[in-house]
């Protein structure tokens, strides 16, 4: 009779167990959905965003004391720490596992870049001329006047490798088209394609976290006046190149709609 008890009480306490253990999946499935649904694009992504201060858009912010920003693992990064807005973090970790499985490393060359750091690249290409404009437009070609960079955002991405010759190579170009296969399913979008007419030239390893960074280019566009974009060398070209107009909207046009 005590034996039966036993075994009754041993029974009852293994569906105890059972029943908290799947209790305990649920709630991890759960959560693990959750933190999945932040890997896709979602318009709710933005919802804290209606009124981006000018500082922000600039650039002019410190991203190691901001909570908009976080550091990026250094598992995830080429050359240095670097920083990313906050909810760019979560998809382009999903984004860069899953090319890793199938035998592509999406490092980070540069994200998040402040208006300091951008000056200093600038005035390092920029060199005093009889023809300013002439000069800004060869700098231009690749790299963004200081207020002007879709980096100072946090959402843009430069991937892998700057050099155009990297994406000849054979690993380069399975990258790349993998990049085009599969970075829209995670929010991300080439934002220098080819066949634009204005604009910086086609860069295959700069790529933007659609759902943050569209609210950041709208803001830009209703705040960012020319008189903004100033304390660098040749920023009084800036309104005759139409830097505005021709380079900050001057991009893929998924990136527009």
């Amino acid at each position: 009779m005590q034996l039966l008890i036993l075994n009754i009480i041993i029974f009852l306490s293994l569906i105890s167990c059972s029943e908290s253990s799947k209790k305990q999946i649920e709630i991890n499935s759960k959560t693990n959905s959750e933190e999945l649904s932040d890997t896709i694009p979602i318009d709710s992504v933005v919802q804290n965003y209606q009124d981006i201060p000018k500082d922000y858009l600039i650039g002019k912010i410190n991203p190691a004391s901001d909570s908009m920003f976080v550091v990026v693992p250094r598992k995830y990064c080429l050359l240095r720490t670097e920083y990313i807005h906050k909810d760019v973090l979560a998809p382009f970790i999903a984004m860069y596992e899953a090319a890793a499985k199938e035998g592509v490393t999406l490092g980070i060359v540069s994200a998040m870049r402040t208006f300091g750091v951008q000056k200093s690249l600038w005035n390092q290409r920029y060199y005093t001329s009889d023809n300013p404009a002439k000069t800004a437009k060869m700098v231009l070609s690749y790299l963004a006047m200081p207020g002007t960079s879709r980096h100072h955002w946090g959402t843009d991405v430069d991937l892998m490798d700057t050099k155009l010759h990297f994406f000849e190579t054979e690993q380069g170009k399975k990258s790349y088209q993998w990049l085009l296969d599969n970075a829209a399913f995670y929010g991300f979008y080439q934002v220098y394609s080819a066949g634009r007419n204005t604009g910086y030239n086609e860069e295959k390893w700069h790529w933007s976290y659609m759902p943050v960074a569209k609210e950041f280019q709208k803001q830009f566009k209703d705040k960012i006046v020319y008189s903004d974009i100033t304390g660098f060398n040749g920023a009084e070209t800036a309104e005759e190149l139409n830097v505005i107009e021709d380079y900050v909207f001057g991009i893929d046009t998924t990136l527009l709609k």
